[in-house]
């Protein structure tokens, strides 16, 4: 029988793979154990936990229907269940730097392998919406420990000649995980129900825990020693702005904007946030770095980067939850609808990255932007009939959008600063995709209820004895009950409810319009944000000798 581990090496005879000079000591004995293939085994085991994690920041945009008629919930409260993961997936990437040098990153990821799989189990025997949400959070947790370690690690283990074709392996299956996601979703849904969704992605997840203890490298003891101290005072005032913030967001419209909890949690959370600013200032070692916005090329790029997470996050919530609580389609093709998008997105970030190293980004970040400016006024004309493969190909042209939105974005914000900032610039970035996505959707979600109940109001208060066309719909709703064998004071009394679904429905229709409207207004305004930019500079290309 042939042993998965490769041959020892005799003492002091250096090692035949290729090892990066930045390889720590645990992965150097990794590859002295499985030899060369040791650097794609573990990028496999990486990908697994990696799509696991963002297959669940999917799976439940499908399911929120069920889960909203299960609970009896509000949007303001539905939406809980997409803030909560991505809120907390970005307090968890500002720690997972210190996670990794303290614990190393064998501990650090299986943490959050079993973090996730507790959440997970928890979602799925959920009987309250408090639980589905720490549910919820503790997915995010693993997402944020999982997502920058894969980074970390291949730069580790791959030399610089596959980097390359080993970040775009990656990639690939990182953005295919949330295309596929919310198809893998509305499966469930409809096999079972939406309990199913929870669990759906722990097969991968297993797989991921099974492999790490034996492919994970161990952090170094050196490495512990000179690792800084955690920021827990910053990552608290953090979690205590963003959590306050988006609680005060999603409560206002059963608290009242003006009631004094609300405005408790507004001071709360702007007092926190204003403390942290000043205490991350400080902070030797802060866990989000204020030096890296005093660049214009960085924060004007990050200004992009938080637009793209709304957008993608924001229209992920949205589309689903349209197509199925107003055109009646099964949870599977609600789910399926997004596959193309997906599709689209693994053709277009390589050219876009590969663009972007070679012209000037903000001719890219304008392309993008308009690209989902124009998806966003043509979702903004949807109705009840349009149909499907339209909605489709809308979507396709918002994630063509995003597509040269993500990679230029990253790349001209990471180019902004210098060397000794670029692992503060690094997880900025994802801080602000993280952040824009959390408060795209909590903004939107209770955008689209205070205008639903807007349109409701308006079209009710026409419905009354002098209005001709709301007495000629009675009376074929009417007719139609009769017809169908219902007695006459029956049908007549059971007409205005008839009329009533009809209303609510197209109440629907014109707050998911409004709130497409809106997402087209707000990437107009993003282009803005490009007159900020200052020209980027290329990267030197040395012309071969």
């Amino acid at each position: 029988m042939t042993s998965l581990a490769g041959p020892a090496l005799p003492a002091g005879k250096a090692a035949p793979y290729d090892i990066p000079e930045l390889a720590s000591r645990g992965i150097r004995d990794r590859f002295l154990q499985f030899g060369a293939r040791y650097r794609w085994l573990l990028l496999f085991t990486m990908l697994m936990g990696s799509m696991s994690t963002m297959l669940a920041a999917t799976t439940i945009n499908v399911a929120l229907p069920a889960i909203i008629g299960a609970f009896g919930l509000g949007q303001d409260q539905a939406q809980w269940m997409s803030t909560a993961f991505l809120a907390s997936s970005t307090i968890a990437m500002l720690a997972n730097a210190w996670a990794m040098s303290v614990h190393g990153p064998r501990a650090t990821y299986i943490f959050g392998m079993i973090t996730f799989l507790i959440g997970s189990l928890l979602g799925a025997v959920s009987t309250t919406l408090e639980l589905l949400i720490l549910a919820r959070a503790m997915q995010g947790v693993s997402a944020g420990l999982l997502q920058p370690m894969s980074m970390f690690l291949i730069f580790q283990t791959f030399p610089d000649h596959q980097r390359g074709t080993a970040m775009g392996i990656f990639s690939v299956g990182v953005v295919l995980a949330p295309a596929f996601g919310p198809a893998l979703g509305g499966i469930a849904v409809d096999l079972a129900s939406w309990r199913l969704v929870f669990v759906a992605t722990l097969p991968l997840a297993v797989l991921a825990m099974m492999a790490a203890p034996f492919l994970m490298p161990k952090g170094e003891d050196a490495a512990r020693r000179r690792a800084p101290p955690l920021d827990w005072q910053g990552l608290l005032l953090l979690s205590v702005a963003l959590i306050g913030l988006l609680s005060a967001f999603a409560g206002g419209n059963r608290d009242g904007w003006d009631s004094n909890i609300s405005v408790l949690k507004f001071t709360i959370a702007i007092a926190a946030g204003i403390a942290f600013y000043f205490w991350e200032r400080q902070h030797p070692f802060p866990a989000l770095n204020p030096a890296i916005f005093k660049h214009r090329q960085f924060w004007s790029a990050g200004i992009i980067i938080a637009a793209t997470g709304t957008a993608i996050y924001g229209s992920t919530y949205l589309i689903p939850l349209f197509v199925q609580m107003v055109q009646h389609y099964s949870p599977t093709g609600a789910g399926v609808m997004m596959i193309p998008a997906g599709l689209a997105m693994v053709f277009c970030f390589p050219i876009a990255g590969r663009l972007s190293d070679r012209v000037d980004t903000r001719l890219l970040l304008a392309f993008g932007i308009s690209c989902f400016a124009v998806s966003g006024f043509l979702l903004a004309g949807v109705s009840a009939l349009t149909p499907y493969w339209v909605l489709v190909g809308w979507i396709v042209i918002s994630r063509i959008g995003i597509s040269f939105c993500m990679p230029p974005a990253n790349t001209t914000a990471v180019r902004a600063v210098p060397p000794h900032l670029l692992a503060s610039a690094t997880g900025g970035a994802s801080f602000l995709m993280q952040v824009g996505g959390a408060f795209g959707v909590n903004l939107l979600a209770i955008f689209l209820q205070r205008r639903t109940m807007f349109h409701e109001a308006h079209l009710t208060s026409e419905m009354d004895e002098s209005n001709f066309e709301f007495l000629y719909q009675h009376a074929m709703h009417a007719q139609a009950l009769e017809a169908s064998g219902m007695p006459q004071v029956v049908a007549f009394s059971s007409a205005f409810q008839e009329i009533s679904r009809d209303l609510s429905m197209q109440a629907s229709v014109f707050a998911f319009r409004d709130c497409f409207f809106v997402i087209a207004i707000w990437f107009v305004l993003v282009l803005g944000a490009l007159l900020l930019m200052p020209r980027p500079r290329l990267v030197q290309r040395v012309p071969p000798r």
